[in-house]
């Protein structure tokens, strides 16, 4: 795996065995924002994690590659987000962070980067300040904040990462997304594709036409020095025609095979976006040591049928 690929080297292997190589925590569950896109488990439920209690739990994990701090909003814990990057980047292990990127600063920002931080990862789905505020339910001015903080994490070298949405809302402007992605120094661009999540009533899926007449025109007029990552579509991409390239990575889906998240109340997930399927708790005799050769009955079942939402919902009564 070269250094270039770093951002989703689990993703990018081919799957193998079952085991725990990524895990996603929940630092917080709380959040400063309401977007209408939130994949959140139990979301302002107050459950936290401190970060010792997160590198106790690390240390036990003799195997761990990545660990992917989010919420909530992370950064509503920064210092210990810090102690986690910190104890991380001394034992080889990759970390990302996942932001709305409203409450980073200048010294933050290098502080993370000084730890030994992998990679930031920021959310970023429109291009000016009144679609952002109605879609995040926040003021305008915070999109001024968020690409101030963009610019910063890059002029810093900090490997930034921007994830956007495909969506009805998004669809039509994914160019001019991409082009901002760019223009905001940022190389590496992550296209996120919509899914049915019954959990919290969102539905607003792209059709497959949709999607791949977005996805082509992303390819087509990709710059040279830029890195796409196109996620939840590794189950069907071949099947419409979709093909990885240069710099075009459609990344294997690891979540309930290879990653697990961890709530704050030490729940275990298969997957906070697609399958928030409770499989164990590891304050209730669940081991994330022992999961996948003493699975849980609910992991057994999800490794035996491997549903994939993004695929039911693209393919629905086919």
């Amino acid at each position: 795996m070269t250094a270039k690929n770093r951002y989703k080297s689990l993703e990018l292997e081919t799957p193998g065995v079952y085991e725990l190589e990524g895990l996603e925590v929940g630092v917080t569950s709380n959040c400063n924002y309401k977007c209408d896109y939130c994949c959140a488990y139990n979301r302002d439920d107050g459950q936290c994690i401190s970060g010792q209690e997160v590198i106790r739990i690390i240390r036990e994990l003799p195997r761990l590659k990545r660990v992917r701090l989010s919420g909530g909003e992370v950064t509503l814990k920064y210092q210990d987000c810090l102690e986690i990057v910190k104890y991380c980047g001394l034992h080889g292990i990759d970390t990302q962070l996942n932001t709305n990127a409203s409450l980073l600063t200048e010294e933050r920002i290098h502080a993370l980067r000084d730890a030994g931080l992998s990679n930031i990862h920021i959310s970023f789905n429109y291009t000016d300040p009144d679609a952002y505020a109605a879609y995040y339910r926040v003021h305008p001015r915070m999109y001024e904040r968020l690409e101030h903080n963009i610019r910063l994490c890059t002029e810093a070298g900090l490997e930034t990462v921007l994830e956007t949405l495909l969506f009805e809302g998004t669809q039509a402007n994914m160019q001019a997304i991409s082009d901002k992605v760019y223009e905001l120094g940022v190389r590496i661009h992550e296209i996120q594709n919509s899914i049915v999540m019954p959990h919290s009533h969102w539905s607003k899926i792209v059709s497959k036409e949709s999607l791949i007449h977005s996805v082509n025109e992303l390819i087509k007029h990709k710059k040279e020095d830029t890195t796409l990552y196109f996620t939840c579509m590794d189950r069907f991409a071949e099947q419409l025609g979709l093909r990885e390239q240069p710099g075009v990575y459609f990344s294997n889906c690891v979540d309930g095979t290879k990653q697990l998240h961890l709530h704050g109340n030490g729940d275990i997930l298969i997957c906070e976006l697609c399958l928030p399927v409770v499989v164990g708790n590891i304050y209730q005799g669940t081991s994330l040591k022992d999961i996948y050769t003493k699975q849980p009955q609910a992991l057994t079942d999800y490794l035996e049928k491997q549903p994939c939402p993004a695929y039911d919902a693209l393919f629905a009564g086919e």
